[in-house]
C-alpha cells in the first residue's frame, strides 16, 4: 500500500501484505543488534494481522482489507514529564481526534479508560455509555525504554462481520469512509479504501508525535486533553479488579500515573491501575 500521506509524515513506514503481529515485528526490528537505528516515528502496518493480541492477552483478528493494524515506534517518552500509563491515553486521544472528522454531528468519538476509542451517539438515550469501540491499543516498553505503541482499528468491516455486539467499525457507524465502486462492499484493496487508510493513519501519527511533544513541554496541557476526550469520567462504571472483585462508583478524575481514580458510594475512593472498567446506565 503506498500511504503517500503517511510516507510523507514519517522518517519511515514499513508495510506488510500480511503480519502475525505488527507489534512483534516492530518490537524484534527495534531491538535487533540494529534495531538502535529505527528513527522516533517508524511506523509498520498491515490490513492482515494473523495473530494479534490486545489487553489481557485477548486475541484481535479481522477480515483482511478492512481493517489496519499499525505500530508506531515512540523513543523518549520516559524523559517526558508523564509517567508512561500515559502513553495509552495519549495515543487514544490522537486516534479519537483522527477519526472524529469522519463522522457527521452529534457522533462523538472519545477514549474509554484505559486504552480503547469508541464511538457514541450524543443523542442517544443510553449516552452515559462509552458507544462501541473502534480501535484498541497495546502499548509495549522495549528494554531500551523505547515503546511500540500498537492500534488496531475498524475501518470497514461490514456490520455482520463485527466480532461482539460491543464493536463497530467506521463503515458500519456511518461514518465518511469515502466512494467506491457500485456495488461492490469497500475494503481496502480498492482506492478509497487505501484512500481511507492514509488518511486515518497519517492524522494519527501527526496528532500522536504532537502529543509526545506536549508531553515534554507541558505536561498538564497533556492531561488536560485527555480528559476532555475522555468518555469515562463523570459516568458511573463498575470496576473488575485483577483478583475478581467488583466495586461500582463514578469515575472522576486521573491520578498523576494515568490511573482512574473512582468515588465509591461509602464516600471511600478506588484507584484503579489496572482492571476492567464497565459504563453503567
Amino acid at each position: 500500500m503506498e500511504l503517500t500521506r503517511t510516507r510523507e509524515l514519517l522518517p519511515e513506514v514499513i508495510w506488510r501484505e500480511s503480519s502475525p503481529s505488527t507489534n512483534a515485528e516492530l518490537r524484534d526490528l527495534a531491538s535487533a543488534p540494529a534495531g538502535g537505528a529505527l528513527p522516533h516515528g517508524t511506523l509498520l502496518v498491515t490490513s492482515n494481522q494473523t495473530a494479534g493480541r490486545g489487553r489481557l492477552d485477548r486475541g484481535w483478528v479481522t477480515p483482511p482489507d478492512t481493517a489496519i493494524a499499525a505500530s508506531l515506534l515512540v523513543r523518549g517518552f520516559g524523559r517526558s514529564g508523564l509517567g508512561i500509563g500515559w502513553l495509552p491515553l495519549l495515543t487514544g486521544s490522537a486516534m479519537a481526534s483522527a477519526l472524529q472528522p469522519l463522522f457527521g454531528e452529534g457522533m462523538r468519538v472519545g477514549v474509554k479508560w484505559p486504552n480503547d476509542v469508541h464511538v457514541r451517539d450524543e443523542h442517544d438515550a443510553m449516552a452515559g455509555r462509552p458507544g462501541k469501540k473502534l480501535c484498541g491499543i497495546l502499548c509495549e516498553l522495549l528494554g531500551d525504554g523505547a515503546v511500540v505503541v500498537g492500534t488496531g482499528v475498524n475501518l470497514l468491516i461490514p456490520e455482520w462481520e463485527l466480532p461482539t455486539e460491543r464493536a463497530t467499525s467506521l463503515l458500519a457507524a456511518g461514518a465518511d469512509v469515502g466512494a467506491g465502486a457500485e456495488g461492490e462492499e469497500p475494503t481496502l484493496a480498492h482506492d478509497a479504501g487505501r484512500d481511507l487508510a492514509d488518511r486515518v493513519l497519517s492524522a494519527y501519527a501527526a496528532e500522536l508525535l504532537r502529543l509526545v511533544d506536549l508531553a515534554a513541554a507541558d505536561p498538564d496541557a497533556a492531561r488536560s486533553r485527555v480528559a476532555r476526550q475522555s468518555l469515562t469520567l463523570g459516568t458511573e462504571v463498575r470496576v473488575h479488579l485483577p483478583g475478581g472483585e467488583i466495586v461500582d462508583g463514578r469515575a472522576r478524575a486521573l491520578a498523576d500515573d494515568g490511573s482512574l481514580v473512582v468515588d465509591v458510594p461509602t464516600g471511600g475512593v478506588l484507584t484503579v491501575s489496572a482492571g476492567d472498567v464497565e459504563h453503567l446506565r
